[in-house]
């Protein structure tokens, strides 16, 4: 049996189990179909740091066919919505590599919403970039000013480096921290992605 068809019967199982053994199972229609997307979505990119706008549009189509497409055991979306987070990720670990190149200036006045759920997605890749430019220094300012703070506590006996030296420090460990993080994205499997959308479905069921 190819893995087509044990995933198809994967999600046909799951859709008896639940209706046959669940005390309140919903009703697989569109507007589970809904759901199901919005959660999805949420799960694979709440942060909005890997899809645009873009991505988000060649996915839009998809809404409301999310029930046919499980009922039939199909996984055209999935297979896309993975294509799309792949390539964010893999554009996404450029951008990070190119920015922490570079030395920052922490005199510009900047803000940065960090909070997925009070942001839009990025336009475009441009604006996505922006983004990443503006956490990044978020991340390295964040980590310069506590090693500054301690070295005021400790006074005296610490050793004085000036914001440079620091800055360069923190930009290096926050590439290590970073290159860790994406590391091991790139280890998931499509079994493990595709646990992302069989638990966003079962989850619309129950907890």
């Amino acid at each position: 049996v190819n893995n087509t068809e044990k995933e198809a019967m994967l999600m046909r199982t799951i859709l008896t189990f639940v209706d046959r053994l669940h005390f309140h199972p919903k009703e697989v229609n569109d507007e589970f179909s809904e759901e199901l997307y919005k959660l999805y979505l949420e799960r694979i990119d709440g942060s909005r740091r890997f899809l645009t706008e873009e991505d988000i549009a060649k996915l839009e189509p998809y809404r409301l066919l999310l029930d046919d497409e499980a009922l039939s055991g199909t996984y055209n979306f999935f297979d896309l919505s993975l294509e799309l987070l792949e390539n964010g990720i893999n554009k996404t670990q450029t951008y990070y590599r190119e920015i922490l190149a570079t030395p920052f200036n922490f005199e510009r006045k900047e803000s940065i919403e960090l909070d997925g759920d009070k942001r839009a997605w990025a336009k475009n890749d441009e604006e996505l970039r922006e983004y990443w430019r503006k956490y990044i220094k978020y991340e390295v300012l964040t980590r310069v000013t506590r090693k500054i703070e301690e070295q005021e506590e400790k006074g005296e006996e610490a050793e004085k480096r000036s914001t440079e030296d620091l800055e360069k420090e923190v930009r290096e460990e926050v590439l290590e921290m970073m290159d860790e993080w994406y590391d091991r994205m790139s280890k998931l499997r499509r079994n493990d992605r595709l646990s992302y959308y069989l638990n966003s479905l079962t989850n619309l069921f129950d907890p």
